[in-house]
């Protein structure tokens, strides 16, 4: 009987993990829309200091982040992704009662590392609440979900934006903290059997084990080519916005569409991109595609500059287009490679190193964009473009598993001689 029970188990524990990605994502995509005004209009704080907090934020984030990775292999990644929840709605509920700059410091720094712990404790949970050919199409799922949730709190954040009051600002605060209580209710609730049997966690392993990442250079390799072919985060957040406004031909109001269409592609596309991507290589094939998409994406934005106002729309447009789907094959391409490569009984700490690549983009990402497409301009995005696809070039190389040495055959040895006496 249990036997029979455990499939229904396990598509119960997913379908609780997916819902709770939603209902994070609803209340962050809520949140994220008025923070900036809150801490400005509601806490008094000045640009320069809320600027400084997210800095410290990020780079503490940035720092503890494969900590937290061996500390969820040993405790188990739901246990630490539950801790994870109720600690994000308790940070938030303390942020309208910060007395001053010191307090926001401590309140947001805590708050960016339970953040960037979260998504790779998300992804350990689907690689134990689905089997190991549905991994990667369950995190598809999720990131569908995840965009919708984002899109339709950033759409309630408009009307708070409109009432511009403060006790509105307080109100999305705490909406948000009461999103992470229940997210933090559903992950706990879709324990399986497996987890209940043996904790959640690994065994003890020594502490050198368990940081053997650092000593895995074929892993390593793919971190950081993942990360460069992700500066579509980038072109999209930081280089379309600066693009248009450097080109007055181009409406401002496009920079709005360029967000919402890529919200719809990732929606609809992003479960299909993952089909047939479970390997390592098939990972670093995806990356390879990634990697070329972006490149064309490059290519179609450096030509905008030159072309008439509705040409340069149009064009432009299609190339968010390409980065949209440039962002979801780089996507289930690092999954895939995540999975694949990262040890059973070390899985946390793996996915952690491999956010690393993620954290370090937000930081010199927009280096290379200010760089590259502020100062070059449209040959900077062709520097761009040869960058990621570059990049890809290698991924798919480093993701094919690397040659066996052929065993050398075993050296035929002569018979003894059992004849008696001499020849």
């Amino acid at each position: 009987m249990e036997q029979a029970m455990t499939p229904a188990r396990t598509r119960r524990g997913a379908t609780a993990l997916l819902v709770a990605v939603f209902v994070d994502a609803l209340g962050s995509g809520l949140y994220m829309s008025v923070s900036v005004v809150f801490f400005t209009r509601y806490l008094g704080l000045g640009g320069d200091q809320v600027g400084i907090g997210l800095s410290l934020a990020g780079a503490l984030s940035f720092a503890l982040l494969v900590p937290t990775g061996v500390l969820a292999d040993r405790v188990g990644p739901r246990r630490m992704l539950v801790a994870a929840h109720l600690a994000r709605a308790a940070l938030l509920a303390c942020y309208p009662f910060c007395p001053g700059f010191p307090f926001f410091l401590i309140v947001v720094s805590l708050l960016g590392v339970a953040d960037r712990a979260a998504s790779p404790l998300v992804q350990g949970l689907f690689g134990v609440a689905v089997g190991k050919e549905q991994r990667v199409r369950a995190m598809g799922r999720a990131r569908s979900l995840q965009n919708l949730g984002l899109a339709l709190g950033g759409l309630a954040a408009g009307a708070a934006l409109a009432r511009d009051s403060g006790a509105v600002y307080v109100t999305v605060v705490y909406a948000d903290s009461v999103s992470f209580v229940l997210a933090a209710a559903l992950v706990a609730r879709g324990t399986t059997g497996a987890e209940r049997a043996d904790g959640g966690g690994g065994g003890p392993l020594p502490l050198r084990r368990r940081l053997a990442v650092f000593r895995d250079g074929r892993f390593t390799a793919l971190t950081v080519l993942n990360s460069v072919v992700s500066l579509h985060v980038t072109v999209l957040t930081a280089g379309v916005p600066l693009w248009v406004l450097a080109h007055h031909r181009l409406p401002r109001s496009v920079i709005a569409w360029t967000l919402v269409l890529n919200t719809v592609v990732v929606v609809l596309f992003q479960v299909r991109t993952t089909r047939g991507v479970r390997s390592a290589a098939d990972g670093g094939r995806a990356l390879r595609l990634s990697g070329l998409l972006l490149g064309g994406c490059c290519c179609a934005l450096a030509a905008t500059g030159t072309l008439p106002a509705p040409y340069a729309v149009a064009l432009l447009l299609g190339a968010v287009a390409l980065q949209a789907f440039a962002e979801m094959h780089q996507q289930a391409g690092a999954w895939a490679i995540g999975y694949d490569l990262a040890p059973e009984d070390r899985r946390q700490v793996y996915l952690a190193f491999f956010s690393l690549g993620n954290a370090a983009r937000n930081t010199y990402g927009p280096l290379v964009i200010a760089f590259l497409v502020v100062r070059q301009g449209a040959v900077g995005w062709l520097l761009l473009g040869a960058l990621v696809l570059g990049a890809g070039a290698f991924a798919a190389r480093f993701g094919r598993a690397p040659a066996t040495p052929a065993t050398p055959p075993a050296p035929v040895l002569p018979l003894p001689d059992v004849r008696g006496g001499n020849p």
